[in-house]
């Protein structure tokens, strides 16, 4: 017999809505200033009650929550932008005075900004992100760029690239609209979990199917919050989305929000189900350092192009998405 009441059963997906939508709000200012009060408005819950109810739901207080986003993101911009002053990434962080960031960074990190960009991340990474970096001379001798052309337009460079033992892939770096998505999020350990990704995916499609929002030319998305090198297994973040129109309602465990367009390198693969970690790095490590771009603050992607075939029925198609901008020097 279940513990819960049907009433329970009922409310437990708008919960679920409404946490989200908080969530999806503090992804979006996360370097501004943001209270109790303006989060628990978002979600529509008093600020005292909403303050327990995100505890309960996402296991962490809404402080603590915040206050990791930010350093974890804050770690990666270390990592991805070797020129950019640490005073300007404490600066931009959202985490207050330059000495408030040194304390909470050295607190997370156990070690300062400065001992993480200069190795000390490497101590850090979180498997498997770890075993593909081991030895990163090594790795990066089979990835990288191979060949430079003209689009064929005339337009822009594309790059060949060498992808370790999958198959050599196309770069191109295009303007991508922005996108309003309905999804299902998932938090916890993802990598190589096919059933994490089928679960989620099922519970979509079983939603836009009916009201005919999936055709040819549907965004099919999932889309990464976290660093996995970073962010602990448990608190990883996948969304499974959908593009919808704007307006569209989204009800209990399927919440909708907005993704910022912009400039996106963009590779197609066949990837078998352990294949996803190398054709990350193909693009991110491999093509990215010799691109003359960085990466962009925003949200990167897989896209699954609808009715795509593979050559083979163990592998799918799969196009990987890194928000960029120009190289710039600070």
């Amino acid at each position: 017999m279940s513990d819960e009441s049907p009433a329970a059963e009922h409310s437990r997906p708008i919960y679920i809505e409404r946490v989200n939508a908080a969530i999806d709000y503090i992804e979006r200012h996360l370097s501004d200033e943001l209270s109790l009060d303006e989060v628990a408005a978002v979600a529509h819950f008093s600020p005292y009650h909403f303050h327990r109810i995100f505890g309960l739901m996402v296991g962490e207080t809404l402080n603590r929550f915040v206050n990791r986003l930010r350093l974890e993101r804050a770690a990666t911009w270390l990592i991805q932008q070797p020129d950019r002053p640490v005073t300007d990434i404490a600066s931009a962080s959202g985490l207050g005075t330059p000495s408030s960031f040194a304390r909470s960074f050295r607190d997370m990190f156990g070690m300062t900004a400065s001992e993480w960009r200069n190795g000390g991340f490497q101590r850090w990474e979180q498997a498997p992100v770890r075993e593909l970096l081991d030895n990163i001379g090594e790795v990066r001798e089979g990835y990288g760029i191979t060949r430079t052309s003209l689009s064929s337009d005339g337009n822009r460079l594309v790059w060949e690239i060498a992808c370790g033992d999958l198959a050599p892939t196309v770069v191109d770096v295009i303007n991508v609209p922005d996108l309003e998505v309905a999804y299902v999020r998932h938090t916890g350990a993802y990598q190589g979990a096919v059933d994490v990704f089928a679960d989620i995916f099922a519970r979509l499609m079983s939603w836009a199917g009916p009201r005919q929002l999936i055709n040819e030319e549907s965004w099919v998305l999932a889309i990464y919050h976290d660093n996995p090198s970073i962010t602990e297994d448990d608190k990883l973040r996948v969304s499974a989305c959908i593009d919808v129109p704007p307006g569209t309602e989204a009800t209990g465990d399927v919440g909708s929000m907005s993704l910022d367009g912009g400039l996106c390198a963009v590779a197609r693969f066949e990837l078998g189900p352990q294949d996803y970690g190398k054709a990350w790095f193909a693009l991110a490590g491999g093509w990215l350092p010799d691109s003359g771009y960085e990466p962009a603050d925003r949200l990167p992607f897989e896209r699954y192009p609808v009715g795509a075939t593979t050559t083979s029925v163990l592998a799918e198609v799969v196009d990987i998405y890194l928000p960029v901008r120009p190289l710039r020097r600070y």
